[in-house]
């Protein structure tokens, strides 16, 4: 009778573990790599929303010289510097709107958004308007974009800054986010620093954005998610004293610039539908902000206010959701602006 070959047994068992084991690796490999291929032709048109692409210094920026047909939107295009709006005309007056996605225009065409209705409204008074918003952006993004164009305009005399009181307050105070990579300012004794000056793009919070596997653990939750942040360097302000004074700084720092250039700054709250039913804590701190800032010609807009004026049922129809607006939405904000502007 046979003696049974125990050690023959586990050697065989850890043979069929290691083969197991390396063939779920080369499938995970294959599925990481098709799906890293896929999402580099999606990125070759979107990096964060769509027009959108790498950018070292903003995380991402917009594409120049786009045209492209988003289903359920209709048209977006971008002209020569990436702005979703005409080139440049030095011979006119310059209005820039500055803002995320909600200024850009989220979930609607070109001939749909607010900067394309303010500028039916003012192009008879020799004004244009220029459309820098970019889906995404925070305060921090918004400084170092109006920085980098701002000289070319020649004739310049408004930007209006539309924020986000859902996202803008906590994007700021981190170096992430939708798990890209992306700018972070700090104050130290007062004075403004960027803690990261270049951003690569391949860092590891960009590729775990893009992984099949890892892509929809969201930075700082669950096990998984603080880990992933760990490893890959995420980081956050660490109080929102902090955040509050970063806030401050930045926003001092746009209204400085604007006035460096011989033009004046006007700031839209914009709400979310949440924002109705309970202003949320982001709501409250910028309102708490803006009424502490006491700059000379900063002008601002309470636009929950101004909505809370509509009939409810006309309000629910001025929102695709949550924070961005619809056609009928992006018309009432034109207005607004046009008449704090001109109409006081």
């Amino acid at each position: 009778m046979n003696k049974f070959n125990y050690k023959d047994l586990a050697i065989n068992v850890s043979l069929l573990l290691v083969s197991s084991l390396f063939g779920l690796l080369l499938v995970i490999f294959v599925i990481e790599v098709r799906h890293f291929i896929k999402t580099k032709q999606y990125l070759s048109y979107a990096w964060h929303d769509p027009n959108t692409q790498f950018d070292s210094e903003l995380g991402w920026g917009p594409i120049p010289n786009t045209k492209i047909y988003v289903p359920d939107w209709g048209t977006t295009s971008s002209n020569s510097l990436g702005f979703r709006s005409a080139e440049i005309d030095q011979s006119k007056k310059q209005i820039i709107i500055l803002g995320d996605s909600v200024a850009w225009g989220f979930g609607v065409s070109d001939t749909e958004t607010f900067p394309y209705f303010l500028e039916k409204m003012v192009s008879n008074l020799g004004y244009q308007v220029s459309n820098l918003a970019v889906s995404g952006y925070d305060l921090g993004q918004y400084y170092l974009f109006l920085k980098r164009h701002i000289d070319k305009f020649n004739n310049l005399k408004q930007v209006v800054l539309v924020i986000c009181t859902q996202n803008d307050l906590v994007c700021t105070g981190r170096n992430f986010d939708n798990g890209k990579r992306k700018p972070l300012f700090v104050t130290r004794n007062s004075d403004l620093i960027l803690t990261n000056n270049r951003i690569n793009e391949h860092c590891l919070r960009n590729l775990f954005s893009r992984s099949y596997f890892l892509g929809n653990y969201f930075p700082n939750r669950g096990i998984t998610g603080k880990f992933l942040s760990w490893i890959s360097g995420d980081k956050t302000l660490s109080s929102g004293s902090e955040l509050e004074k970063v806030s401050i700084t930045l926003l001092q720092k746009i209204y400085e610039l604007v006035l460096s250039h011989d033009a004046k700054l006007l700031v839209v709250l914009s709400p979310s539908t949440k924002d109705f039913i309970e202003k949320s804590a982001s709501l409250n701190a910028f309102e708490y902000i803006f009424n502490k800032l006491k700059l000379k010609d900063l002008n601002y807009i309470d636009y929950i206010e101004v909505l809370k004026k509509e009939d409810q049922k006309e309000l629910n129809s001025l929102y695709l959701h949550d924070e961005h607006y619809n056609r009928k939405g992006n018309l009432l904000l034109a207005k607004t602006v046009y008449e704090s502007l001109f109409k006081k």
